[in-house]
């Protein structure tokens, strides 16, 4: 009878974690996110890193964690003014109890011009962001963007321009620009952006899998149940059968 009493537990157990509230309190992370929002900046530029969870604006005690390292900063915001590049490299952190955040990658360039992009890793149906900077914020003129080696936009001056409003795989490639800072004609690196394809949620999985293994459980402990039922009924029924067999075998007295 202890087995019967086990099983239902574990049933319980298991609605209990797998259900979206359950996998979500299990599962959520904090997030970093960039202020402005390029990952690739000029020494001497200034950007914000910001820790938050999702759909949360309260504040709490964050860690910030760099290239593997715990920073005494334990605000929600880290501001780098005047960026080197020593600040380059990833970061993470931790805020409101939740579990820490996946790495942000920050790389501080000293050169003339540099592509930055909203992101080198897109999903498909996302917006693709790029610019054209120039460095310590100086303007830059008649600017020709570039994909694997071919022009495709120019622009007389360089503001942000928007590749896509809804990413494609075709999308993908290495983008450089080149412009005109001050009199003369610079270039930029290359830099690979890739599209990928959209996907379901990382726990789609669960929300196929959870139940099924709470249907097999459920069958499993009404199996042992019955089971459990059979057994019992054929233990008493035994025992009424001795009974009655000792009864028929007693003496009767004359």
């Amino acid at each position: 009878m202890a087995t019967a009493k086990v099983w239902p537990a574990l049933l319980w157990m298991a609605l209990l974690l797998f259900s979206p509230d359950g996998m979500l309190a299990a599962t959520q992370k904090s997030i970093v996110t960039l202020k402005p929002q390029w990952n690739r900046i000029f020494k001497r530029d200034n950007v914000t890193l910001l820790c938050h969870g999702n759909n949360s604006s309260k504040a709490g005690p964050t860690e910030w964690i760099h290239n593997g390292t715990i920073s005494k900063v334990t605000t929600s915001h880290w501001d780098i003014v005047n960026a080197n590049f020593e600040d380059s490299g990833t970061y993470k952190c931790k805020t409101n109890g939740l579990y820490q955040s996946e790495s942000v990658h920050l790389q501080v360039f000293s050169d003339w011009l540099l592509l930055q992009a909203s992101a080198e890793m897109v999903v498909e149906g996302e917006p693709l962001l790029i610019r054209c900077h120039g460095w310590n914020n100086r303007n830059v003129y008649m600017v020709i963007y570039y994909k694997d080696g071919v022009a495709f936009k120019y622009v007389y001056h360089s503001p942000n321009i928007t590749i896509t409003t809804s990413a494609s795989l075709n999308d993908s490639g290495t983008y450089h620009c080149d412009g005109k800072v001050q009199r003369w004609r610079r270039y930029s690196e290359g830099l690979k952006i890739t599209v990928i394809k959209a996907y379901q949620s990382r726990y789609s999985w669960l929300q196929l899998t959870v139940p099924l293994v709470v249907v097999m459980l459920f069958a499993l402990d009404t199996g042992i149940l019955f089971s459990t039922q059979e057994q019992f009924k054929t233990i008493l029924k035994i025992r009424e059968t001795r009974k009655s067999d000792q009864l028929k075998s007693t003496p009767q007295s004359s």
